[in-house]
């Protein structure tokens, strides 16, 4: 299998002493952003640079630290840079234990926790866990020892109770958000890794399961793992929780130290937090800007102009200054340790096995695999009855043939608008984190839909050879399913590779739906002749997979068929052939 061997390269730094620390050093990030309205299309749109952080100073430890600020204030922004998942431009450094972080030397030693929970609804917690771990550990790692790590990991959850609950989704009933939530947390952390980044893990969760969940991080934080945590909309009970906290206003840092820290420096200039607030419902308000007209913005804008300016003059921002560019405790180097990770034929059966026992849990999923194609069986056979051997049975044989080109493809499509969602968003964050690639996940996930494809094949074309009677020789026969199950497959294809680009999946199906079409109208030659075409339809008929399928079905038919003429059609014949050659 070309192209899916892996090696999982473990980028170490040498044993220092003192606890892991990480830095940003006057860290700017701009990204190109498309502005004017959408309908002007790609082209016509200008490119605006926007910067969504500015000279940021940071430095995490092995603690809890939250990072605050309303929406566009550059939290999740800032988390990308830390873990190297940036496609703008970057200016300053970041630094691992007192080297610079890339790409290639960091993202092994960060765990980062998207927004939403990305995991399959039929599958239990155990299982979950236990597949990720396959996937994640190294690959000569025994069972033995995949399931004793996945033990631990429920145990650091709190997972036990729900051990063999399903996940559950939008019709499975599973379990509870904040259940999901660790969970997704469990899988990360399957990694050993040192460092854990959390794009507002609360979101969607009560103020108590919210509350539980920063307190398993802070156990997490207090065992030696640096965490960093991204927060929208704080609640009041978790102030106390943190260890530090960075707050951010248009990419701009208004401050960062420990929560007394804040309350003291903002009190002192004159903000001090009213009683029976939440501080950090108040202090970031207090420093996000207003854009709902020009007079507010520009107001907000000078205090949060003047807070940053005040800020970088504080003793806490002098502390944090000299933690950043004085503090060489950790000089130490990467060490370039190979460690092999789960080879190919291990990440493919996993992918696999996953994907099938997901499926296997859902009878709708296996039914809709299995026999949406059949559900065209009965209307075919209805309508066109036992096929006849004369002259009129040539448009019911082309009528069978629309079928048989238009039915496999539209429904391969469908299966997948309804089947491959919930895996495309595993695979999104999966390989994200380096797991595995595309070819692998589109190998394994083409493994899975073949032999279903292939059932579904054989009993429609069975039914429909047979019944409608066409002819009856076994070649033919296997001529006429391997064409039904090609078509069944490529609109499969056609729709994965639609996901791909749209992320709505409604709309990728529509597009293929009108490609298949499009395909059809132009190649098919059933409702009008190519040669008839102009020169660039003709053209665009070539190149369709339905024109070289339709010559398939007929010369499969219609090549050495015997049909029975009535007497009246063989006069009209004659006296036409007679018209035209006198």
């Amino acid at each position: 299998m070309v192209g899916m061997k892996r090696t999982r390269i473990s980028v170490q730094p040498i044993t220092t002493t003192g606890p892991s620390s990480l830095v940003m050093k006057d860290v700017t990030y701009c990204v190109h952003r498309r502005i004017g309205p959408w309908w002007k299309g790609l082209c016509c749109r200008s490119k605006q640079l926007k910067n969504v952080l500015k000279n940021i100073d940071l430095h995490f430890g092995e603690e809890l630290t939250a990072i605050l600020g309303s929406s566009g204030a550059g939290k999740s922004s800032l988390l990308d840079v830390i873990s190297s998942r940036i496609d703008g431009k970057l200016s300053g450094a970041v630094v691992y234990n007192g080297q610079p972080c890339t790409e290639s030397n960091i993202q092994q030693h960060i765990a980062y926790v998207i927004q939403y929970d990305r995991l399959l609804p039929n599958l239990t917690v155990r299982e979950t866990l236990t597949y990720a771990a396959y996937l994640r550990m190294p690959g000569d790692s025994s069972k033995e020892q995949v399931e004793e790590k996945v033990e631990q990991i429920m145990h650091q959850m709190g997972l036990f109770s729900v051990a063999d609950s399903k996940i559950g989704g939008s019709v499975i009933r599973g379990i509870s958000g904040g259940e999901k939530r660790r969970v997704t947390i469990g899988v990360q952390l399957l990694n050993d890794t040192k460092v854990l980044l959390l794009d507002e893990p609360t979101t969607g969760l009560d103020s108590c399961t919210a509350k539980a969940l920063m307190n398993r991080l802070r156990t997490i934080a207090e065992s030696g793992t640096l965490v960093a945590v991204t927060v929208h909309q704080p609640g009041s009970d978790l102030f106390k929780l943190f260890h530090k906290v960075c707050l951010l206003s248009d990419g701009l840092l208004a401050f960062a130290g420990t929560p007394s820290e804040m309350l003291k420096f903002y009190t002192k200039e004159g903000y001090p937090c009213p009683q029976f607030s939440n501080p950090l419902d108040f202090y970031v308000d207090l420093v996000s800007v207003d854009r709902r007209d020009k007079t507010r913005q520009q107001n907000t804008e000078v205090v949060l102009n003047r807070l940053v300016t005040r800020f970088l003059s504080s003793p806490e921002h002098a502390s944090l200054h000299k933690t950043v560019y004085e503090d060489n405790s950790h000089t130490g180097r990467w060490n370039n340790t190979s460690v092999s990770g789960p080879g190919p034929f291990r990440i493919m059966a996993t992918l696999l096995k996953r994907m099938t026992v997901n499926m296997f849990r859902d009878r709708s999923s296996y039914c809709t695999r299995l026999f949406v194609l059949s559900l065209f069986i009965p209307f075919i056979c209805v309508f066109l009855g036992r096929l006849r051997f004369d002259q009129k049975s040539i448009q019911d044989r082309v009528g069978l043939m629309y079928q048989t080109l238009i039915v496999p493809a539209y429904v391969g499509a469908f299966n997948t608008a309804f089947l491959f969602p919930s895996l495309r968003d595993v695979y999104f964050r999966e390989h994200k984190d380096g797991l595995y690639s595309p070819l692998t996940f589109i190998s394994a996930y083409m493994m899975h839909a073949v032999p279903f494809h292939l059932i579904a094949s054989i009993i429609f074309s069975t039914i429909i050879y047979w019944v409608t009677g066409l002819k009856p020789t076994p070649d033919k026969f296997f001529v006429y399913l391997f064409l039904v199950f090609f078509l069944h497959v490529i609109g499969e294809i056609m729709a994965v590779g639609a996901m791909a680009v749209f992320k709505n999946g409604q709309m990728a199906v529509n597009s293929v739906t009108l490609i298949l079409t499009a395909s059809f109208l132009f190649g098919s030659g059933l409702l009008r002749s190519i040669d008839s075409m102009s020169d660039p339809l003709e053209w665009l008929g070539w190149l369709t997979i339905h024109k070289y399928a339709t010559e398939i079905l007929v010369a499969n038919e219609f090549q050495g068929l015997q049909l029975i003429c009535e007497v009246a059609d063989v006069h009209l014949i004659l006296q036409h052939l007679t018209s035209e050659y006198s």
